[in-house]
């Protein structure tokens, strides 16, 4: 990400559906503190390498299309999460992503990308599965990067 995205990422965090489902750790988000998120917290987490905040973007025009994220990376695996701007939906954004995080798995030499989905969002459920992923047990509580606790359903993909 890049201060170029902050506008349209603030404005993206606004619709209903990316507050309910991306988990997002703050309830509302401006340009100036996505801004202040990607010179601290996300640049940090590039630096050390346990977070990577990046912005989904349309190959021709490099327009912002929505975020995926790569947190609590280890040396073998790490979780992914990924939300597409309402206006941009419907557009099979978020597989072309996920095949994306799949070859930067493979070139960080990662073995499995892990994700999670709330059970009532089945959009999430029929990409993730599209992508390979194989759902992990069924749905139980668990705390989400929002701090949330939700109904989870974890996913798992072999890189």
């Amino acid at each position: 990400m890049s201060d170029e995205d902050a506008e349209a990422y603030a404005a993206g965090t606004g619709d209903a559906l990316v507050r309910r489902f991306a988990h997002l750790p703050l309830e509302k988000y401006s340009p100036q503190i996505v801004r202040e998120l990607i010179h601290s917290v996300i640049g940090a987490g590039l630096r050390d390498g346990t977070l990577a905040v990046l912005t989904i973007a349309d190959s021709s025009s490099d327009s912002f299309l929505g975020s995926l994220v790569f947190f609590d990376i280890n040396q073998d695996d790490a979780e992914i999460g990924y939300w597409v701007a309402p206006e941009h939906r419907g557009r099979k954004v978020s597989g072309r992503a996920l095949a994306l995080a799949l070859q930067i798995s493979r070139i960080l030499g990662l073995k499995r990308l892990r994700a999670r989905t709330v059970q009532d969002n089945p959009a999430s459920e029929r990409v993730l599965l599209n992508a390979g992923f194989k759902q992990e047990g069924e749905a139980r509580p668990e705390i989400v990067p929002s701090g949330k606790t939700e109904m989870s359903v974890s996913y798992l993909i072999e890189v």
